[in-house]
């Protein structure tokens, strides 16, 4: 990954999942993930705990669950929880459970994390590295008929027609796709606070120091740059988008060390990082239909900001 690293920088570019890479990285997440100033992924596993059994009922007993980017695998313990319950009221003839859970993450901390909060539960489990690009190949690693899951707003973190093209033809007839996403009020009000929250989230020190975190890491001093997050419109098939933009710009003439690699910066130079979409519930469901999907439950939380879906290949 080091080298990757270099390659990047070195391009004036730092992409997302190097953020999560490593020890560091895990651990950075995690502070992240528990931070009160940044509540993404904490109120979509609570949109996710207060609807389990609405869910669950629309997911068959024996389903095998996939989950790219798993984390720390809370929420994916919630579902296996319940789904155990349904298959023991359903009284397999085997008189097992016959689930598989497959976590996967591009770091190997995550996997194992994932695979140890659900140690005690009667589940085969198989931890997978990878990313989700490599999903023709991690496919054959896992039993069908599967629910994709795709939790913790990682759907926001990429261009939606490549995922939901990469998804569509990787998914078999009977899967399901499973995903939650962190979303953008529809249009009225308050919609100008809405606006300032997301902007109140994403460039929140908590985050910006998760984001500055691979320099840091190689002792760059934090006084030799700044984390910039911008909110844009972008044009899709489906209308205007709001999308964050991540920058780290550089003050002044600097270089850091990674391995035996030296890497420069001069004064102005921008380092271009990821982004987020922060959609409308609609605009989703909108994608969901051009991409070829059918919806068969979503919930969105009161607020208006959260949302989770389960939906199917349309035949």
């Amino acid at each position: 990954m080091e080298e990757r690293l270099c390659e990047s920088l070195r391009s004036h570019e730092l992409p997302d999942y190097l953020l999560y890479t490593g020890t560091g990285g895990a651990k950075n997440w995690l502070r992240l993930d528990r931070s009160e100033a940044f509540p993404v992924a904490r109120r979509l596993k609570d949109l996710l705990e207060e609807n389990i059994a609405s869910i669950i009922r629309f997911i068959p007993a024996c389903m095998s669950i996939v989950s790219i980017g798993v984390g720390s695998g809370e929420k994916e313990r919630i579902l296996l929880e319940e789904l155990i319950k349904k298959n023991l009221a359903e009284k397999t003839a085997s008189g097992k459970v016959p689930i598989r859970y497959y976590p996967v993450d591009i770091n190997t901390q995550f996997v194992d994390l994932a695979l140890e909060k659900v140690r005690d539960l009667p589940v085969e489990k198989k931890g997978i590295v990878g990313f989700i690009e490599d999903m023709p190949l991690l496919k054959k690693h896992w039993r069908l008929p599967v629910l994709f899951c795709v939790l913790g707003n990682t759907f926001c973190n990429y261009e939606s027609e490549f995922f939901l093209h990469l998804v569509y033809e990787n998914l078999e007839q009977g899967d399901l796709f499973f995903f939650d996403a962190s979303l953008l009020p529809e249009p009225g009000k308050e919609a100008y606070d809405s606006k300032k929250s997301v902007l109140g989230t994403y460039a929140s020190r908590e985050n910006a120091l998760f984001n500055m975190y691979p320099l840091l890491q190689y002792g760059m001093d934090p006084e030799d740059f700044d984390f910039e997050l911008l909110l844009s419109y972008v044009d899709s098939k489906i209308g205007p988008l709001c999308r964050t933009r991540k920058s780290l710009n550089i003050l002044k003439d600097t270089e850091i060390k990674i391995g035996s690699e030296t890497v420069s910066f001069r004064e102005g130079d921008i380092i271009r990082m990821g982004f987020t979409y922060k959609y409308t519930y609609d605009q989703i469901t909108a994608l969901l239909d051009i991409s070829g999907f059918e919806i068969l439950r979503a919930f969105l939380s009161k607020d208006g900001e959260s949302a989770i879906f389960l939906a199917k290949k349309l035949t």
